[in-house]
């Protein structure tokens, strides 16, 4: 299989492309992405048929329509297509995949550090330069996000350019970003050919051992790799400048513990390191470092502010969990650094966050929010997934340790109020918490956040689950009360009914745009009263800081904060996938309205959408469906 692979030098950008479509794809067009005629194209998939059909796959082909691939086994094909992923992550393998080259040619300009010709790049990735002309405006893109530049000089070609700690942050993104092994790889030495990264290690190990530095496997193996960087750097007469390095927080132990690496390494590579490389490792060291110590105040400040925020916005009161607050103090000591000077952090958490927990990562980015504000400087995602972390296992604990939230409705008077509270408190003291008696019209106009309600009166306004009980609170009373505590299926299905509804339902038109579509939702929802003016622009500032595309097709706009008089979930099925982000398209848009602190509607909801975006199945019928009715026999199966 291997050499008849290598017998089509283009395979993979083919099968790419056919993959990526998912549709036909005319010869021409193919052709015409791979720089030969349609001929050679035509050839090229007979050369793979044998190749695909080993694992139960084809490239089909209608005359005068073009090739399709169809795909009866993902998995044999993407390790077909990632066969060679280690070689991949590799500087001297050429590339085959587009995105890889746009990483290559970072790699090949960091490692060149001088202006290059794009006929030079060219050569080395064995296509044109035109191909090349192509792929700089995206490398262009992945160097802003470092805040650098691609330098142009006639004659000469191109060069990276910027701040020598941002190089230095970009260096080791796409040099090493990949990296799954906690230990030294053959790759990583082959990138660093001229420094010793097993003897860097050795100084590293025993300097955080001496002076007690606690870190996790993976920030000490980033440390070793960030100053095989700095040694490169330095020999190259390249040196981070003093100015860019203003206000380094870090302890004495952290100071000791870097002047003791810096002299093992000196001796050991033979360079002498500049005061403000000092401050460099400095700067990576207490980024990395858990430290304990007295000093907490700005940390507690923080997070109090943070679950502030949190228990405001969504009604998670967290701020009585000695753990959670201690744990995220902690954290927060090597963050600030992070944060303060751009450092890229990578969180491989993250899709399984916003996929099957994304209340949680909605309660990182409000902590995220704080920090940003507090801290003057932009925390980006994979921050704000560590703080979700912390969040889900407290909301966890405390789910599970949870009395129900119940409200009792009387219309009886105040004597039978107390009676059938008294009773209640005795009878389920361990496992209700009774957060009010109201009258049944308070209750029908000013409704309480709760999980069910006790009511001595049938209830018109269903806001909530509730069983009808005699103020005296009998046997049968009791046994009603208790099967309440033990349904949990009730309350999914009487959720449906509440937060959907035909009048919050739609298919887009032909062609819209993610905007006409937000556009369009919160328009039902203002119609109907569900929402106030301040939701749609509050909509459009939360896409700002993160799409809500969860993946599978489905996307969840809600407001960072807006005044919403009762919760409902809008929803749009599109004719045709919107773009939703730079990479995702969506098909299926949930708007969500969820009425202020109302925490057991906020959490089943959410729970809703992660049962949805984690079932294949449920999205693909959910693509389909074109009218209210089949939207919800979808949701109910989903919820038996």
């Amino acid at each position: 299989m291997g050499e008849a692979v290598i017998s089509v030098p283009r395979w993979r950008d083919l099968i790419q492309i056919l993959y990526v479509k998912m549709d036909f794809v005319s010869g021409k067009e193919l052709g015409d992405q791979l720089q030969v005629d349609p001929r050679t194209i035509r050839n090229d998939i007979k050369a793979l048929h044998p190749i695909l059909s080993a694992s139960n796959n084809e490239i089909t082909s209608v005359r005068g329509v073009g090739y399709k691939l169809v795909v009866r086994d993902e998995t044999a094909l993407r390790n077909l297509l990632l066969a060679d992923v280690r070689e991949r992550s590799n500087l001297h393998i050429t590339p085959m995949l587009a995105e890889d080259r746009v990483d290559y040619i970072i790699r090949y300009l960091l490692l060149e550090n001088r202006f290059v010709k794009l006929e030079d790049i060219a050569d080395e990735l064995y296509v044109s330069k035109s191909t090349i002309n192509l792929i700089i405006p995206e490398v262009k893109k992945k160097l802003g996000e470092f805040q650098l530049t691609l330098d142009k000089k006639a004659g000469h070609g191109v060069k990276i350019s910027g701040t020598e700690l941002n190089i230095r942050f970009c260096f080791s993104h796409f040099l090493l970003g990949k990296s799954p092994s906690l230990l030294i790889s053959e790759t990583e030495q082959a990138f660093f050919d001229d420094v010793d990264l097993e003897r860097i290690q050795q100084v590293v190990v025993d300097s955080v051992s001496t002076y007690a530095i606690h870190m996790t496997d993976i920030a000490l193996k980033n440390l070793i790799i960030h100053i095989a960087i700095a040694v490169c750097r330095i020999r190259d007469d390249c040196y981070v400048a003093a100015d860019e390095l203003l206000n380094v927080e870090f302890n004495m132990q952290e100071l000791r513990a870097a002047q003791t690496m810096i002299r093992g390494i000196e001796e050991q590579e033979g360079i002498t390191f500049p005061e403000t490389e000092l401050s460099y490792l400095l700067l990576h060291l207490s980024a990395k470092h858990i430290a304990a110590n007295e000093d907490d105040d700005r940390e507690y400040m923080l997070v109090s502010k943070m679950l502030e925020r949190i228990q405001k916005r969504y009604g998670y009161a967290l701020m009585q969990d000695k753990a959670l607050v201690s744990n995220l103090v902690l954290h927060l000591k090597p963050a600030i650094n992070r944060i303060k000077f751009h450092m890229n952090i990578q969180n491989p958490y993250l899709p399984n966050l916003k996929q099957n927990y994304p209340l949680a990562f909605e309660l990182g980015l409000t902590a995220k929010d704080v920090l940003e504000e507090e801290l003057g400087a932009e925390v980006n995602e994979a921050e704000a997934g560590y703080l979700a972390i912390h969040l889900l296992y407290a909301m966890d604990k405390a789910e599970d340790g949870a009395k129900k939230r119940v409200l009792i409705v009387c219309a009886s008077g105040l004597g039978t109020s107390q009676l059938l509270e008294s009773k209640v408190r005795r009878a389920f003291a361990e496992q209700l918490d009774i957060i009010g008696v109201q009258s049944f019209y308070a209750y029908e106009n000013e409704p309480r956040a709760c999980d069910f309600v006790i009511a001595t009166v049938p209830l018109r306004q269903k806001n909530h689950p509730y069983v009808q009980v005699s103020p005296f609170l009998t046997r049968a009373d009791v046994r009603a009360i208790e099967g309440m505590l033990e349904s949990g299926d009730e309350k999914v299905t009487l959720e449906l009914e509440n937060v959907f509804s035909e009048d919050l339902f739609l298919v887009s038109r032909a062609n819209q745009t993610k905007n006409e579509i937000l556009q369009d939702l919160a328009l039902l929802l203002m119609q109907k009263g569900y929402v106030g003016e301040d939701y749609l622009p509050s909509i459009f500032e939360r896409e700002q800081v993160v799409p809500t595309y969860l993946g599978n097709g489905l996307a969840t706009p809600h407001p960072i904060q807006a005044d919403v008089a009762r919760t409902a979930i809008a929803v749009c099925i599109c004719e045709s996938p919107v773009l939703w982000n730079e990479e995702d398209k969506a098909q299926v848009v949930f708007m969500l309205a969820v009425k202020n602190k109302e925490q057991s509607q906020l959490a089943t909801t959410y729970e809703l959408i992660s049962d949805i975006v984690e079932d294949p199945k449920t999205m693909r019928q959910l693509k389909e469906v074109r009218d209210f009715e089949g939207l919800i026999r979808i949701l109910r199966r989903l919820s038996l």
